[in-house]
C-alpha cells in the first residue's frame, strides 16, 4: 500500500473520498475571553452573534472584584443566498408626472415643482405635459401650472 493511497479526513469526519458537501467546509473558530460587568459582556456576545456563531464555553465571577468573565468560541456565521429581488422597471415620464399630480388632486403644481419631484429634464417633461395635456388627463391652469383632471 502506497502511502498516497491514504487521503486525511475530512472536517465533515468522513474518512475518505466522497463528493463535496456543505459539512466539507472548515470553519476557522476563535476563542477569546470578555471580562467585565455581567450586563456589558452580555451585550459584548449579544453584537458578537449578529456575525458570529458564538458558543460561551465557560463563564464564572471573581468573588473579590464581582467581574464577570466569559470564556467563547467564535466562528465566522454561514450566511444562507440572498433571496432573489426583482427590480421594478423605473416609471414612464407619464406615471411620474401623473403621480406627483394624483397626491394633490385638484392642486395646480407648476413645471419647476414636477421637474424637482420627477428628476426628469426639462425637454422630456415639456414633451410629457403636452401629451397629458392633449390627453385631457392634465389640466393645464396657467403658464407653467397644471393640475390633473378630476
Amino acid at each position: 500500500m502506497d502511502s498516497t493511497d491514504i487521503q486525511a479526513p475530512c472536517n465533515c469526519g468522513a474518512l475518505a473520498a466522497h463528493p463535496r458537501n456543505p459539512n466539507c467546509a472548515h470553519r476557522s473558530t476563535v476563542e477569546f475571553e470578555v471580562a467585565g460587568q455581567r450586563s456589558a459582556c452580555l451585550e459584548v456576545i449579544g453584537f458578537l452573534r449578529t456575525g458570529y456563531d458564538v458558543d460561551i464555553t465557560h463563564d464564572w465571577q471573581d468573588p473579590a472584584t464581582e467581574q464577570w468573565a466569559f470564556k467563547l468560541d467564535a466562528s465566522r456565521k454561514l450566511m444562507a443566498p440572498l433571496p432573489a429581488v426583482t427590480v421594478p422597471e423605473p416609471p414612464t415620464p407619464e406615471t411620474a408626472v401623473l403621480a406627483c399630480l394624483a397626491d394633490p388632486l385638484g392642486v395646480e403644481m407648476s413645471d419647476s415643482d414636477l421637474h424637482i419631484l420627477t428628476g426628469l429634464d426639462q425637454a422630456t417633461l415639456a414633451n410629457t405635459l403636452t401629451t397629458l395635456v392633449g390627453s385631457g388627463e392634465v389640466e393645464r391652469v396657467g403658464p407653467g401650472l397644471y393640475r390633473k383632471n378630476a
